[in-house]
C-alpha cells in the first residue's frame, strides 16, 4: 500500500502512463462535448489518482494519455494490476 495515498500500488516494471476516463464536460454537456478526467497511473506499480475512479464498473474503457495502453484497456484491467502486488 502507498503510504502517501493509502492506495494500494503494484510493483510491476513498466514504462509510465496516466489513464483517464472520457466523462461529459459539464460546461458544454448539451454540446456532447467530452473531457479526459485522470484516473490511474502507472510507474513501477500502479495507483490510483482519482478515488471515485474506483467505484466505475470493470468494463468502464480507459484512454492512454501518455503512452501506450501496456495491456490496460479498461477500469478492471487497473484492479488487477493493483492486485498483483
Amino acid at each position: 500500500m502507498d503510504t502517501l495515498t493509502g492506495f494500494y500500488v503494484s510493483q510491476n516494471h513498466s514504462i509510465s502512463t496516466t489513464f483517464a476516463v472520457k466523462v461529459p464536460s459539464i460546461k458544454t454537456y448539451e454540446d456532447g462535448e467530452e473531457v479526459e478526467v485522470n484516473v490511474a497511473f502507472r510507474s513501477n506499480g500502479v495507483r490510483w489518482l482519482d478515488p471515485l475512479a474506483q467505484l466505475l464498473p470493470d468494463d468502464t474503457e480507459v484512454i492512454a494519455v501518455d503512452n501506450s495502453h501496456q495491456g490496460i484497456y479498461t477500469i478492471g484491467d487497473i484492479r488487477k494490476k493493483i492486485k498483483e502486488l
